[in-house]
């Protein structure tokens, strides 16, 4: 016969624990013993058992303290403990089962009885165990398909966006350069880990408004008529129109970035002509994103800037433009951006 489970059995009687352990050896169950409280508690902290049988009336440390001590240590709390005792009052039962036991035997007991708990309670128990382990097993795997979600999610919004800007950014990197930026300045704002990781998820869907734009208005060499400019302004609006009636996080951080990423400090800016604070700070941390990319890389209609001038201008337009606090931050660490450009490059 299979040992699966090992049973304490504590009484100060010895001929208790010989006709205890007789009844359990019988049905296949490993059988430890102890005389007294203090010599239980020892032998439970060396290795836990999977059931105890206790008495009540010991010398020393009596069953109903063995108990307490045990349910209030969380790593024994949950072994199941059963009392035989000789006290067949109300009393005695109640405190029992108030001390956390889950049974009580009167001795004497006959083995069909104990046999019979026993085996009730080591069953219970492994169901228990089995179900939180099942249920911890089941938190694990929604836990990776909500996290294989979120990648999805990710890779889809950088596609999308990607796809986009592939219209008048031969390569698409540009949304990934800007999301990275806007990370980095998210950061040395000191914008909570949720909203900075809203606005990086986001970002990539700037510009998702040039669907609406035509090809060749979007990709003209020369400079826009004042009516094509016009066109080419209606990208921010479209973009929230977008995005605008989504009830998910990411999607209506990418609206109000769609939105207000061309704002400036000064009102100049567009579609609405918001000023100072009035603008997002997610719509002035892509901004000055945007512009340092846009800036920095050649387009149909310019060459790249060299990052000195790229420097000076973000200097010169510094509260007019970009928000001061934002663009100090990001001059102070120039080489941050700089580096994220080349590790980004096409």
């Amino acid at each position: 016969m299979e040992y699966h489970h090992e049973i304490l059995i504590v009484d100060d009687r010895l001929e208790n624990l010989k006709l205890l352990s007789s009844f359990l050896l019988k049905e296949g169950y490993r059988v430890r013993s102890a005389l007294d409280g203090e010599t239980a508690l020892l032998s439970i902290k060396a290795k836990h058992p999977d059931l105890i049988l206790l008495d009540i009336k010991m010398d020393g440390m009596d069953g109903f303290e063995v108990c307490h001590h045990l349910k209030e240590d969380p790593q024994t709390a949950m072994i199941p403990i059963i009392f035989i005792s000789a006290r067949d009052d109300t009393e005695a039962k109640v405190r029992a089962f108030r001390e956390g036991g889950v049974d009580y035997i009167t001795k004497p007991f006959a083995s069909e009885e104990v046999v019979a708990r026993v085996r009730t309670h080591l069953q219970l128990n492994d169901y228990q165990h089995n179900l939180e382990k099942r249920i911890d097993e089941g938190v694990r795997k929604i836990k990776l398909l909500n996290e294989e979600l979120e990648l999805t999610q990710d890779e889809m919004i950088r596609t999308l966006g990607a796809l986009m800007e592939k219209r008048d950014d031969e390569t698409g990197q540009h949304v990934v350069r800007v999301a990275e930026f806007s990370r980095r300045l998210a950061q040395l704002v000191g914008l909570d880990t949720e909203t900075t990781r809203l606005i990086y998820k986001a970002t990539p869907l700037h510009d998702a408004g040039k669907v609406a734009i035509p090809d060749n208005i979007l990709n003209k060499k020369g400079p826009l008529t004042p009516e094509e400019w016009e066109i080419m302004k209606t990208h921010a609006v479209k973009g929230y129109e977008i995005f605008k009636d989504s009830t998910r996080p990411v999607l209506k951080m990418a609206a109000i970035i769609a939105k207000e990423h061309h704002e400036r400090w000064d009102g100049s800016g567009y579609p609405d002509g918001l000023k100072g604070e009035e603008i997002s700070m997610a719509g002035r941390i892509v901004h000055i994103a945007d512009v340092f990319d846009a800036l920095s890389h050649k387009r149909v209609y310019k060459e790249a800037w060299s990052l000195d001038k790229v420097k000076a201008f973000m200097v010169e337009n510094s509260g007019k433009m970009f928000d001061p606090t934002l663009t100090r931050l990001f001059l102070d660490h120039y080489d941050d951006f700089v580096a994220i450009r080349e590790r980004f490059q096409n």
